[in-house]
């Protein structure tokens, strides 16, 4: 047990399982999927950017607001709106004189909808652009309602009591994106020429565009809009002002006009970096992730999704592999001890064994072919031990799904641990009546920790078909230097070692040399952790229909039928055997760590997913820890599957000294669950200062500090927050605990 209290096998807890459903007698609709090179049409050559400032009671109502309208980048208007009903007659006074002496438009909410919004914006094609885009347009909504259809558990929002202009549809995906679009318009409200003729009229969609998603998606991390203001070194930059109690003043609305500035700066940064990338097939406004770069380059390359390729992929087998399914390792083993560590993570673990899998041949073949394996699954894991893990060879046969029949096995187990109200994952002995469906690489952790193979009831083995055909070759970022033939690369192995190699060259490098490959590098990364495992589990949730019956598959041959409340529709380029396959490695490869490790008489504190904190027996000298870590990083020298050399295993930066310094400095680590510790080095007088922390889960937490309530007696931060990974409220550097 790793995680949990071990409990006696007398002890029974209902376990759940992932499983497949599908709609009953539903008939395949999946879109149409062209690698025609065709670029989509975009926006015009107009923008309008708006930014909103409400009231500051619970309503939130619409106070005033600041807009510009640009052709080809260049200003045409820029003004300010208001609201009436929610102004007094001074506010009023003064947003008048304050327009009058700065040369912009005061207008009201009803014509900067009417004028500015659709007479411009919407019949233009304008990009609309906003930072939180969704909540600035609910602000000058003046009703809403629930959307319908591909929009369903979304909100649609009512800017204008003129039936004939759209409603606005909002879809929240995530907290830093949103599907929005302009409604079909109102029946009747079209061109009654076509109508008369009896031709369908194109529904204007728009183009909207939220700064806040677009950055995240680029660069993998949130932003306010003065952290992106900063991080993007723009000339207006968010001013700070926190005085939104009073009436309107002066200063506050200047504060709203460069909210506005700033987020068009933004805006103009991010579409640069953006068509850099060289995804000439895909819009900015359609980035709503990482993810969705990573999908971006897929078609780029013309990959046809396998669901397109393989739409009769037996049902029966699907469920099985869902069931197969558990996401990353994230476990602590040592709970409320403050003990040394050294902390060691793999190098880009999921890209790295995608690559000694060679899962790449399957994200490009035209389909999935299927066999029974138990014969082999049986050989392989009985023959298999840790020395012969170093072999890459070994690696390409993790192809395969293993029914067994759990006997105090050490397998992933998803259930509801002690008082938890929702299931979660720890790798736990596990005796079940049922047999169970893992991958084969969790079969080997089972061996390898358990010292014992588990029971093997049947295998099924999986190979890649033929190569889809008109591949196209893409040069990552414009790059020419960059170029990989999708066909004859692998992918994933190419990413990594282009990687590399741009981060060799940003040595000596002058500054602008050194952004632009930092940039490189950073876009190498993405794109490598973006197409190497989420995409292929992407599930997207929507209400049912009453009614509804779905056909649940989950490890049997047999499918049993339910009454969801909810459907979950896969991503464009779902393939959940290879998101099970990827995950599986990745716990291997933690499970030879921990193996590794206590073979050595090492402890550990936590892992998480692609690292392990690696822990000193109190007695153990300094110098003798420090040499069985190398010894286990050492290791997995002979798992490099990249033309670069070294172990993919690293010693983490966070082991070392502050601001650059190599030396070794005594790290020490304080967890309470998974995913909920703090790494820390002591100053002289042993106080901690903090290096890394993750905080993950405690969003319900209200921040104990803030800038006006700062933290008494605690020192400045001595490392950046970008550094560590949490916030610190009422600092803006990192901190210490």
């Amino acid at each position: 047990m790793n995680d949990f209290t071990a409990r006696p096998v007398t002890d029974h807890l209902p376990i759940s399982l992932r499983a497949f459903a599908k709609l009953d007698s539903e008939k395949a609709r999946l879109k149409k999927f062209s690698n025609d090179g065709a670029i989509p049409q975009g926006p015009s050559d107009w923008t309008l950017i708006f930014d909103c400032e409400t009231t500051t009671n619970p309503s939130q109502r619409l106070s005033f607001g600041t807009y510009q309208f640009r052709k080809h980048g260049e200003l045409m208007e820029s003004g300010i709106f208001y609201d009436a009903h929610n102004n007094t007659s001074g506010e009023y006074a003064a947003l008048k004189e304050y327009a009058a002496r700065h040369g912009l438009e005061l207008i009201s909410r009803d014509e900067f909808v009417h004028e500015i919004f659709f007479e411009l914006a919407y019949k233009m094609r304008a990009a609309i652009v906003g930072f939180n885009l969704p909540f600035d347009l609910s602000r000058i909504a003046i009703g809403h309602g629930s959307a319908r259809k591909s929009f369903a558990g979304g909100f649609s929002l009512s800017l204008s009591e003129n039936q004939r202009l759209p409603n606005v549809q909002i879809k929240h995906q995530s907290s830093r994106a949103a599907f929005i679009q302009f409604a079909g318009p109102f029946k009747g409200s079209g061109n009654r020429s076509k109508q008369k003729r009896g031709e369908k009229e194109a529904v204007r969609r728009g183009h909207f565009i939220d700064v806040k998603t677009l950055a995240s998606a680029l660069f993998a991390r949130s932003f306010s809009l003065k952290s992106l203001s900063d991080f993007l070194a723009i000339e207006n930059s968010k001013l700070d002002f926190d005085e939104f109690d009073g009436p309107i003043t002066e200063k506050m609305i200047d504060y709203a006009v460069r909210d506005t500035q700033a987020t068009w700066e933004c805006y103009e940064k991010l579409i640069g970096k953006f068509n850099v990338l060289g995804l000439h097939q895909t819009l900015p406004e359609k980035i709503y992730s990482e993810a969705g770069v990573g999908k971006a380059y897929l078609k780029e390359m013309a990959i046809k999704p396998w669901q397109q390729c393989q739409p009769d992929f037996p049902n029966a087998i699907m469920g099985k592999i869902m069931a197969s399914y558990f996401g990353g390792r994230s476990e602590i083993r040592i709970r409320r001890e403050m003990r040394q560590v050294m902390l060691c993570d793999f190098l880009s673990m999921y890209p790295t064994v995608c690559t000694l899998m060679g899962l790449w041949r399957n994200v490009i073949a035209t389909g999935i072919d299927h066999y029974d394996a138990t014969d082999e699954a049986t050989e392989f894991l009985e023959s298999v031990t840790l020395e012969l893990l170093q072999s890459k060879a070994i690696w390409k046969k993790l192809a395969i799904l293993v029914r067994v029949k759990p006997d105090c096995d050490i397998f992933p187990v998803r259930t509801e641990y002690g008082d938890a109200k929702q299931a979660t994952i720890g790798l736990n002995d596990l005796t079940a009546k049922r047999p169970l469906w893992f991958t084969l690489a969790d079969c080997i952790v089972a061996k390898l920790l358990g010292g014992k193979n588990p029971e093997i009831i049947k295998a099924i083995g999986f190979k890649p078909k033929r190569k889809q055909r008109e591949l196209r070759n893409i040069s990552i970022g414009g790059d020419d230097n960059y170029c990989i033939n999708p066909a004859k690369d692998d992918f994933y192995k190419r990413l990594i070692e282009l990687r590399h190699e741009t981060k060799s060259e940003m040595h000596g490098a002058d500054a602008l040399e050194f952004d632009h490959l930092d940039t490189a590098q950073h876009n190498l990364k993405i794109l490598a952790n973006s197409t190497s495992y989420g995409i292929f589990v992407e599930i997207n949730v929507s209400d049912a229909k009453s009614g509804s019956k779905v056909a649940v598959h989950c490890g049997d041959d047999d499918a049993y039928k339910i009454s969801p409340s909810k459907l979950e529709k896969p991503g464009t380029y779902f393939n959940p055997l290879l998101a099970s396959l990827i995950t599986g490695a990745a716990r291997l490869m933690l499970a030879v760590t921990e193996r590794l490790a206590l073979d050595k008489g090492l402890e550990w504190s936590f892992c998480d997913t692609d690292s392990m904190a690696l822990a000193k027996p109190a007695a153990m000298p300094q110098s003798k820890f420090t040499y069985k870590v190398a010894e286990i990083i050492d290791w997995f020298d002979k798992l490099n599957p990249y033309d670069f050399g070294g172990s993919i295993l690293k010693s983490e930066a966070v082991n070392f000294g502050l601001y650059g310094n190599s030396k070794l400095e005594p790290l020490y680590c304080y967890a309470i669950s998974a995913k909920r510790y703090a790494l820390f080095n002591l100053d002289a007088g042993g106080k901690p200062i903090l290096r890394k922390a993750s905080a993950h889960g405690l969003g319900h937490l209200r921040a104990p500090y803030d800038k006006r309530n700062p933290a008494i007696g605690i020192a400045p931060p001595q490392d950046k927050l970008s550094n560590i990974g949490v916030k610190r409220p009422g600092f803006s550097g990192g901190g210490f605990i």
